[in-house]
């Protein structure tokens, strides 16, 4: 066992998916706290989080806040599981690609499935369908035919999942071709189904 983390979160569906999914990999024992819809924005949790999000994550006696930055702190405590790449030429592609889904990406990915499901104002599913849907697809488009993002299996590879799984359930990806082939590798990976990230994808 590497070690143990705290996790909040509110399902299988949001942010967390990604912490989970890293720490699994990592061999993390998971203490998993499900936060209630509207508890994120009331004590106790805004003492820790005040920024009222999810997910946090308690590791090593600490606090951390943002799924991407939690998953980077972890990749980088074990780099001999190389979940962030060494090689100078590789961690070019790496950093571009974790930027492109945790920012350009993952931001409006969110926002437009929550206005599709009923959970934000409507009006943000017109607004960002036609850029967003643009996007993600080129993203998709750039996908490796075998293998992994940087050829071997890394964070870039979780936090592209996170996305590309929202874009097949808003209807912005068909899940089909090379996209397919792709996320079934993910799929696949025991860590992925430990942390239960696909589950809600129905295909």
């Amino acid at each position: 066992m590497t070690g143990k983390i705290k996790l909040w979160s509110f399902a299988d569906v949001d942010r967390s998916g990604k912490v989970r999914w890293t720490a699994c990999e990592l061999g993390y024992e998971i203490e998993e706290i499900k936060v209630n819809l509207g508890e994120h924005a009331s004590d106790p949790y805004r003492q820790m989080n005040p920024y009222e999000q999810i997910p946090t994550a308690e590791l090593d006696g600490k606090i951390l806040i943002e799924s991407t930055a939690i998953c980077l702190s972890l990749a980088e405590r074990h780099p001999e599981a190389a979940l962030i790449p060494s090689d100078q030429a590789v961690r070019d592609h790496f950093w571009q690609s974790i930027n492109l889904s945790a920012s350009s990406l993952e931001i409006p990915a969110v926002q437009y499935y929550l206005s599709r499901a009923g959970f934000m104002d409507e009006t943000w599913t017109g607004l960002l369908e036609g850029p967003l849907g643009k996007r993600i697809n080129v993203f998709a488009s750039d996908l490796p035919d075998t293998g992994y993002i940087c050829g071997d299996f890394t964070l870039a590879d979780i936090c592209a999942a996170y996305v590309l799984r929202l874009g097949v359930q808003a209807k912005l990806l068909p899940f089909e071709g090379k996209l397919e082939t792709y996320m079934r590798r993910l799929m696949a990976r025991p860590a992925s189904r430990a942390a239960r990230i696909f589950d809600s994808l129905e295909v």
